[in-house]
């Protein structure tokens, strides 16, 4: 028996190691399925005939409904489709659409995106802010603490790049660019 054995007990053979529990809640990277996340995308979205803040309220509900360990798995998807959604050319379609697009503002579009489940070229009314702060803020009702954030999404932009003082904008959306066009102009 090791040093490791004698002060945390030995493991036997055949068990596992549980992910610690932090409450009434285990910390996990792990990711909630991906069909049963849609379709509580999909619910919260029908539910909310097309207002953003509405569904915001609407996936509340839905989250209320799950386990603190099935939020922090919904927690950990969402991060991961924003991290994939991290892309240059959807930063491109909100540049465009707003004639510029900051940090922040291109994170809470990323969110917004995963709530309308769009593609670039379709989009027309935006109103994004807070989605990513719903199942945080349910988690916390239910557990009276802070969500750790275990799972870590990707931060680094992918994709082709752009530059806004050539064409490159309007060559990758070339629709919405003419929709919009007046911003630069």
């Amino acid at each position: 028996m090791g040093l490791f054995d004698k002060l945390f007990g030995a493991i036997k053979k055949g068990s596992s190691i549980e992910p610690p529990k932090n409450g009434n809640y285990t910390l996990t990277d792990n990711l909630m399925d991906e069909e049963i996340f849609w379709n509580i995308i999909k619910t919260t979205k029908d539910n909310s005939n097309g207002d953003f803040e509405e569904q915001q309220e609407e996936l509340a509900k839905e989250l209320r409904k799950l386990t603190p360990d099935e939020i922090i798995l919904f927690g950990n998807r969402f991060r991961y489709f924003r991290g994939q959604a991290n892309t240059w050319e959807l930063w491109g379609a909100i540049y465009i659409i707003h004639g510029g697009c900051g940090d922040d503002s291109f994170n809470d579009f990323r969110e917004w995106v995963i709530g309308q489940d769009l593609d670039a070229d379709t989009i027309n009314e935006i109103g994004w802010e807070g989605l990513g702060y719903v199942y945080s803020t349910v988690f916390k009702e239910l557990t009276g603490q802070e969500m750790e954030y275990t799972y870590r999404e990707n931060h680094e932009t992918t994709g082709q790049e752009w530059e806004e003082e050539n064409d490159d904008l309007n060559n990758m959306f070339p629709k919405l660019y003419d929709k919009y066009k007046d911003y630069y102009n």
